[in-house]
């Protein structure tokens, strides 16, 4: 490596480290960000929420997510909104800004929340929808939409999602009817079972999209009913997608739009990749398939001992120690590895520090309790400025999104919120160390 010494170290690449590498690299400092993966964001829906329901044991969905904020901070005085509530909107713009700079347009509503369809038969609260999604987003008018399933895809029931659609809209006052078909493309003939993915890389070439904007046509032209809109599953190309989209609202002449869905490798790698991009135009370094191993501070140091390259029983990676005057920490929560269960006591990886143990009669069994789990609300305990309350690291090591206590971003619908704006503010915060230090030299 020429480089070992950066101003400012993430670790992590999820949205919250991608979020803290824009801020500080903004300060003007020079930033560098170590992560083996996307994190969460690799396996996301490609929105953000910011915060769509407070939790409760009758949860309670807004409208608004700053109203959101407010009541997630009066029901739990220890959330991370109540350090980074400013900086919500400003983190997500930043996070917007980056997917953009990508290529991958992320759309809000003015601090509103919207409602998607999902691959669930359900709908979905969200604050930012991607491009290929705005047009699913519904509506309070009456209108009509037709749920295309692909034949083979193992992901989607059309027809089930259709019906659950049509009986699930009462409840939030929507007047949409849903009608559904299925396609059949020749371009995978012979292929009986087919996941999301094989149909993206089939629909990422102009034959895939030409095939499915005929097939669709000619289904439109002799049905009766005329569509306000089409709903697919993610499947519109992990790289060529916006064309792909732009060319069946043109031939089709409605709106297009891909349902939400969960876990999706897809609109995951379409996010975390367009991110990525806007992180290196912006100068940032990125440090891809490498880990922190531990963190130590000394003579106004942070010393990072890392792994780069493959890791697995034939390869042991390369071992190299990064140097920072500040490390933000954003290596995740328990999907992430930020945290871990060491038996029945729950670990802060990199900081060693134990979080005691979770047993059995602290979990409530019920799976869609409104107010979520308690255990899932562990994390590093933080400083105003977000960074961490333990003295050994002499204030230089920061942390946010899923690292942090006190919340639930799943029972809340804040997982992006929170991440970006924690991001944000430990990124200024890290930066604004360096520079204080700089000035006192």
């Amino acid at each position: 490596m020429k480089n070992t010494k950066y101003d400012v170290l993430i670790a992590g690449g999820g949205i919250a480290g991608c979020a803290a590498a824009k801020a500080a690299a903004d300060e003007g400092r020079s930033v560098a960000a170590i992560f083996p993966n996307g994190g969460a964001s690799e396996i996301s829906s490609g929105t953000m929420d910011i915060c769509g329901v407070v939790p409760g044991v009758k949860a309670k969905a807004v409208d608004c997510y700053e109203e959101g904020i407010r009541h997630i901070i009066q029901a739990y005085p220890g959330h991370p909104y109540q350090y980074s509530k400013d900086k919500a909107a400003e983190g997500a713009a930043a996070v917007a800004a980056l997917a953009s700079r990508g290529g991958y347009q992320l759309q809000g509503f003015e601090g509103k929340n919207v409602w998607l369809p999902n691959m669930m038969g359900t709908f979905s609260i969200t604050a930012f929808v991607p491009f290929t999604s705005k047009d699913a987003v519904c509506s309070p008018q009456e209108g009509t939409a037709l749920v295309v399933g692909l034949e083979g895809n193992v992901d989607f029931n059309a027809e089930a999602a259709a019906q659950s659609y049509n009986k699930y809209q009462k409840q939030l006052g929507f007047k949409e009817t849903y009608y559904s078909v299925v396609m059949h493309l020749d371009g995978l003939k012979g292929r009986h079972k087919l996941s999301d993915s094989e149909l993206a890389d089939y629909l990422d070439t102009p034959e895939g999209v030409q095939e499915l904007s005929e097939k669709l046509a000619e289904f439109c032209a002799n049905n009766r009913q005329k569509f306000d809109k089409i709903l697919l599953p993610p499947v519109l190309g992990f790289v060529n997608y916006h064309a792909a989209v732009e060319k069946l609202k043109a031939d089709l002449g409605c709106g297009i739009g891909e349902v939400m869905t969960f876990g999706n490798p897809v609109v995951g790698y379409r996010m975390t990749r367009a991110i990525y991009r806007g992180l290196e135009d912006s100068g940032i370094t990125l440090l891809r398939g490498g880990r922190v191993d531990s963190v130590s501070v000394s003579d106004g140091q942070v010393t990072a001992d890392c792994t780069l390259g493959l890791t697995d029983q034939l390869h042991s990676g390369m071992k190299v120690k990064l140097q920072s005057s500040a490390l933000v920490l954003a290596t995740g929560g328990f999907l992430g590895g930020g945290m871990e269960a060491r038996r029945r006591d729950i670990w802060l990886n990199l900081l060693e520090e134990n979080l005691g143990e979770v047993t059995a009669e602290q979990l409530n069994r019920n799976p869609v309790y409104g107010a979520g789990q308690d255990a899932l609300r562990l994390g590093a305990s933080v400083h105003e400025d977000l960074s961490v309350k333990n003295e050994k690291f002499e204030g230089r090591v920061f942390a946010c999104g899923d690292f942090l206590a006190g919340h639930n971003s799943a029972s809340e619908r804040s997982g992006a919120g929170v991440a970006a704006s924690t991001g944000w503010l430990a990124g200024m915060n890290a930066a604004q160390r360096v520079k204080n230090m700089k000035e006192d030299i």
